[in-house]
């Protein structure tokens, strides 16, 4: 860090208020004594491969990316490190990252000039910027959706910050559980802060076809309810002085901008009137704030002030979504994709990679995998075996449990080269999902993250 940075720093001895400004989804700004920390800023429209966009949309904050001594990104996902944003902060700016993947995120922004990057382990502490004390967590749950998960996404983490006497605990994406609740509570006692997640985010129920339209809507009303109950369960447990929910809202843009209806996430309002409901009946001493981009909670007091929470409906996010239905995405132009013995070999490839990885993690499953290819062809691999087949167009006969995926040739082109990520085009709702039976195997998609040739 530069010497005018620490000596601006050090200067500051004068102790005020610490407040948080809200940005979107789980980004945030603190402010303490003219020193600024960023958290998984996410500003440009069209993450998740360009399906993401901000609604209701960003709004002028107080702070900016520039203003940041340092940033901590939560997670290699689109809607938590957007390179395009951080690209602008000062190359002396101090970024807190998981080290996970052999240094994945460190690497990744050395590329854009930035080497001040401390990349910390799972329960790995550092004491920064003159005396703020950090320490970053792993995936605390495999996955909330399976208790027979034996892994899990293998890149969420939060972190905690002790900082001039308040203790601020950021779960973002990382969701807690009873016992991991519990275990915090004791070790810590108590949090100034809690950033909790609320809701969630992925392809289900809305781009699985195995499921009608009344059947996606009812999953969709079941999953709102419960990581909305989650929510209230572990604050209970955690009982912050102040929570604050934050998750995954926004809408999905381009040609299936339909599907945002049954996506399943639950509203920060959702979350803010249960809790409230609940902790009145309880006489809780937790104070819940909603946040919206522009709001300023002042973590002392509770008071938030700047910019009014909005309050969105379901009806002004399908007109929005509407208005940008005509929105193609970047791989649609992929043109270098009309070789079928190109493709062919890119996935043999890419099935072999994924094998590796298999062997890494120790996960064989008698469960195959189909990618249609627009109707046209399928590829065909189960993951108890390495090989990959290409089977005849229009062959209609699947082995049982199976999830069958639809994407383009454009699509998969893109996939297996590594310009896609899978998981991005599976979040954003690019690839259409048919399984049977109709059950989640975690594992399955997470592995399929690493179905690029290598």
């Amino acid at each position: 860090m530069a010497l005018e940075n620490l000596i601006q720093i050090e200067a500051c001895v004068v102790v005020e208020a610490m407040e948080l400004e809200f940005i979107s989804n789980t980004g945030a700004f603190i402010e303490h004594n003219g020193c600024i920390i960023g958290m998984d800023i996410w500003l440009t429209q069209g993450a998740f491969e360009g399906s993401w966009y901000h609604f209701p949309p960003i709004r002028e904050t107080k702070y900016s990316v520039e203003d940041c001594n340092a940033i901590y990104i939560s997670h290699i996902h689109p809607d938590h490190c957007d390179f395009n944003a951080l690209r602008k902060a000062s190359k002396e700016t101090l970024f807190i990252v998981p080290n996970y993947f052999n240094d994945l995120l460190k690497r990744k922004l050395a590329v854009f000039g930035f080497l001040n990057v401390l990349s910390l382990g799972d329960g790995e502490e550092a004491t920064i910027l003159n005396g703020i004390k950090i320490k970053l967590f792993g995936q605390f749950v495999k996955s909330l959706g399976s208790k027979s998960a034996q892994f899990g996404s293998l890149i969420d983490t939060a972190l905690l910050i002790e900082w001039d006497g308040r203790r601020i605990l950021n779960c973002n994406d990382n969701y807690l559980d009873q016992d991991n609740a519990n275990k915090l509570a004791n070790e810590y006692g108590s949090f100034d802060l809690a950033l909790m997640p609320h809701s969630a985010s992925g392809p289900y129920p809305a781009a699985f076809n195995n499921l009608s339209v009344d059947e996606k809507r009812l999953e969709a009303h079941r999953l709102e309810k419960e990581y909305v109950d989650q929510f209230i369960e572990v604050t209970e447990i955690l009982s912050p002085k102040i929570v604050a929910p934050t998750a995954a809202e926004y809408v999905i843009v381009g040609k299936n901008w339909e599907r945002n209806e049954y996506i399943g996430l639950a509203s920060a309002d959702d979350a803010v009137s249960k809790w409230r409901k609940f902790a009145k009946g309880a006489k809780h001493p937790t104070k819940i704030v909603r946040l919206d981009c522009g709001t300023i909670l002042d973590i002392d007091t509770g008071e938030v002030r700047g910019m009014s929470p909005r309050k969105i409906s379901l009806q002004e996010k399908m007109s929005f979504a509407h208005s940008m239905r005509m929105i193609t995405f970047r791989y649609d132009w992929e043109d270098t994709c009309t070789n079928p013995d190109e493709i062919d070999q890119l996935a043999i490839r890419a099935r072999a990679n994924l094998w590796s990885v298999q062997n890494r993690l120790d996960w064989f499953q008698d469960y195959n995998v189909y990618l249609n290819v627009d109707g046209e062809y399928l590829f065909h691999f189960n993951f108890n075996d390495e090989t990959l087949k290409r089977l005849p167009n229009g062959q209609s006969l699947r082995e049982k449990n199976y999830l069958e995926a639809w994407l383009s040739p454009q699509l998969l082109y893109s996939i297996v080269t590594g310009r896609v990520h899978w998981n991005n085009a599976e979040g954003g709702l690019h690839i259409d999902f048919y399984r049977e039976p109709d059950i989640y195997i975690p594992e399955v998609y997470t592995l399929m993250s690493f179905f690029v040739a290598k």
